[in-house]
């Protein structure tokens, strides 16, 4: 299957649900992200950087978010990142497997432009950690106008 910009959407609806992160990962520890990459700009963002900043100061507005439909803006995921968040630690602490003093990352972000397309700024870990479990997420969506 194919979005309206004619990004593939195979891998993701494959992976749903999965249950292991090996049908991903198959015994490397790295591999690319498992959605197609955002789009890119030749020049500047392509984000309004404005609405971002102007959302982290309103506090998150968190909607559950199903995986399948998403795009990478990172190249690659870790297994060992995945697996933590597939496991009970996070769910129980709130602690994410690295940059846990970082404020951005406390949560995922997603990006919704105009297109409909939605980006994920920050949690592909988790977004892929609720992929393979066939779950939706929760999200701090950001969409633009």
């Amino acid at each position: 299957m194919f979005d309206p910009a004619g990004r593939h959407f195979d891998l993701p609806r494959r992976l749903f649900g999965a249950g292991s992160s090996e049908p991903l990962f198959k015994g490397f520890p790295k591999v690319p992200a498992p959605w197609p990459s955002a789009g890119r700009l030749k020049s500047g963002s392509p984000y309004d950087l404005d609405l971002i900043h102007q959302s982290l100061r309103g506090g998150p507005n968190m909607e559950a978010v199903d995986p399948r439909w998403l795009h990478s803006t990172q190249p690659s995921v870790l297994q060992e990142h995945v697996n933590y968040y597939m496991g009970g630690e996070y769910a129980r602490t709130g602690t994410t497997a690295r940059d846990q003093g970082v404020n951005l990352n406390q949560v995922p972000r997603l990006y919704v432009r105009r297109d409909g397309a939605t980006d994920i700024l920050s949690g592909h870990h988790r977004a892929t950690a609720s992929l393979l479990q066939g779950a939706q997420f929760q999200a701090h969506v950001i969409r633009e106008e």
